[in-house]
């Protein structure tokens, strides 16, 4: 790329870029970036920013790192940025928009916000800007935990000058080789900086996802429209040492809400906690905290307020529940046998809330069993729901869901197919399973994964198949269902080995486990939209089973 500054940059400042970059090499103008335009939806965490009108106006890049703050150069907001970079907390002087997400400028792609808060880091070249209203749909990039090295390469984007176009109207993006890491400058050098690319993301992938290393800064014009410089190297300032100054800063927009996430892998049970900005806490070991289960088969769980119930099938076919409390502690694992009854041959489970209880559904034997835990705590016993409803041959999964006015809503996946039925909140149940609506017509293969999620009085519902579609439909309140849409671009195409959905403050959270162990993430919001996929990192092991669940502080 041709990442790009916004700023006519003065030989002064540029002599101490020199010292902070290093031995700066040579580029011919035909080397400019002026790199590649970005390929569809690919980095859509990148930002166009208009700064002011008329003879003040100039254009910076920046970088959506949850869903109402951006990082990019304080510079840009300055007074005057070839003389200081300093600039003060509180609103912009001048009217400031960011165009996010919109990776071709002609479209009318990604969303259009205006910035009302800026907060300075005083150290560096840094600056959190805050989004008038929370966005949907761009994806994030999260500051990296890992310090660049010298020789390392990192990849950047943004919307400045190229070598040939003075004002892009596309993203493009480029490679960049590092030079000398300071204390909070790094040095880079390789595709041009040009200006409008100041504020822009420095990159690596890691882990199949982008993480954030650094922002330019201040660069040499090498290569760029217009300039007859020749040298290409640029200073970008570090962010992977403000983890904890950027979750300070931005505190004050979180919601009140956490989705949560429990993961067996090929090690263990793992527990991690995501909030509305879009930052995951480090996945905890649960065994650790809250004893050792022999050889886990399966797990789930489900939250009332800030209270998460953890549950886990052993190999012994025993059912265990922990709990983990609003202050972060953990109930040791019990089992459950005494209360619920004997399940011989228990492989899967589901749970939700029913907001001040428990719905727990079980698949032993090829037959399903329902169980409630009421307010107090109390379990009742095993129910048979398939002597309500029917025998289903094959039943591999299950899932459940509250809905409001009451109704328990279970999935069964049996032969290949997706059923439903009902619990009302006066315990009776529906005549029988009904097959998903439409279903057959929808997926071309047989179902591997389902999910149900409660969302107000409507049920969503995420299926998938043995070949890798996934597939969303809704059951509104009155019964009646929406057309299935396809989820590959959301969650990808990749075959998975698990599957889970849960709603969060009115919005799906959505995740599934592949079959080359990566865990994938979505949000569906209000509006219908969906965020771009997240994959999931930091956890030991390779993941086998997904669970979630949302819960209020």
């Amino acid at each position: 790329m041709s990442l790009r500054t916004t700023r006519g940059v003065r030989a002064v400042s540029l002599l101490a870029a020199t010292a902070a970059v290093g031995s700066l090499t040579l580029a011919s103008p035909a080397q400019a970036l002026i790199g590649d335009v970005a390929a569809g939806n690919t980095y859509t965490f990148t930002a166009k920013i208009q700064i002011g009108a008329g003879d003040t106006s100039r254009a910076c890049t920046g970088t959506l790192i949850n869903n109402q703050w951006m990082l990019t150069a304080a510079s840009c907001f300055a007074d005057d940025p070839a003389q200081s970079e300093t600039v003060t907390a509180g609103a912009p002087r001048f009217k400031s928009v960011a165009t996010i997400g919109r990776t071709d400028l002609t479209t009318a792609a990604g969303q259009v916000r205006e910035i009302t808060e800026l907060v300075p880091r005083e150290d560096r070249d840094l600056v959190l800007a805050r989004l008038a209203t929370p966005v949907s749909g761009p994806s994030f990039l999260h500051p990296a935990a890992t310090a660049p090295a010298a020789g390392e390469v990192l990849k950047g984007a943004g919307y400045g000058r190229t070598d040939d176009t003075w004002v892009p109207d596309s993203l493009h993006t480029g490679d960049f080789t590092v030079g000398a890491v300071e204390t909070t400058t790094v040095g880079i050098d390789g595709t041009p900086v040009c200006k409008g690319d100041t504020g822009a993301p420095v990159f690596r992938e890691k882990d199949g996802r982008p993480e954030l290393v650094a922002i330019a800064s201040r660069s040499w014009q090498g290569g760029c429209l217009g300039s007859d410089e020749t040298r290409t190297g640029a200073v970008a300032s570090r962010v992977d040492d403000l983890r904890a100054w950027i979750t300070e800063s931005t505190a004050s927009t979180l919601n009140v809400w956490n989705l949560q996430m429990l993961t067996k892998t090929s090690t263990g049970l793992y527990h991690s906690m995501r909030n509305s900005n879009g930052d995951w806490t480090s996945f905890g070991n649960v065994q650790n905290a809250a004893g050792t289960i022999e050889d886990i088969q399966f797990a789930a769980d489900a939250a009332i307020k800030g209270k998460n119930y953890v549950f886990a099938v052993g190999g012994n076919g025993h059912l265990y529940q922990a709990n983990r409390r609003v202050t972060g502690g953990w109930a040791a694992f019990r089992d459950l046998t005494a209360e619920l009854g004997d399940k011989p041959g228990l492989t899967r489970i589901a749970v939700t809330s029913t907001g001040t209880g428990l719905a727990l559904i079980g698949l032993a034997d090829g037959r399903v069993y329902h169980a409630t835990q009421d307010a107090s705590e109390v379990w009742s016993k095993w129910g048979d729901v398939t002597a309500k409803l029917g025998v289903l041959g094959n039943a591999t999964q299950v899932t459940v869901a509250h809905t409001s006015g009451g109704q328990t809503q279970v999935g069964v996946a049996a032969d290949g197919k997706a059923y439903h039925g009902i619990r009302e909140s006066d315990g009776t149940w529906s005549d029988r399973w009904r097959a998903v609506s439409a279903l057959e017509t929808k997926l071309t293969s047989a179902v591997n994964g389902m999910s149900f999620a409660g969302v107000a009085g409507d049920l969503q519902i995420v299926l998938t198949s043995v070949t890798g579609e996934k597939k969303h439909a809704i059951r509104k309140a009155d019964g009646t269902w929406s057309g299935f849409g396809d989820l590959g671009d959301e969650l990808g195409r990749d075959t998975i080995v698990g599957v889970d959905a849960t709603a969060v403050d009115g919005e799906l959270q959505a995740a599934v486990v592949t079959t080359d162990g990566k865990i994938k993430h979505t949000v569906r919001h209000a509006d219908g939209k969906w965020d771009a996929t997240e994959v999931v990192v930091g956890y030991p092991g390779t993941p086998e089973t997904v669970a979630l669940t949302g819960s209020t502080k």
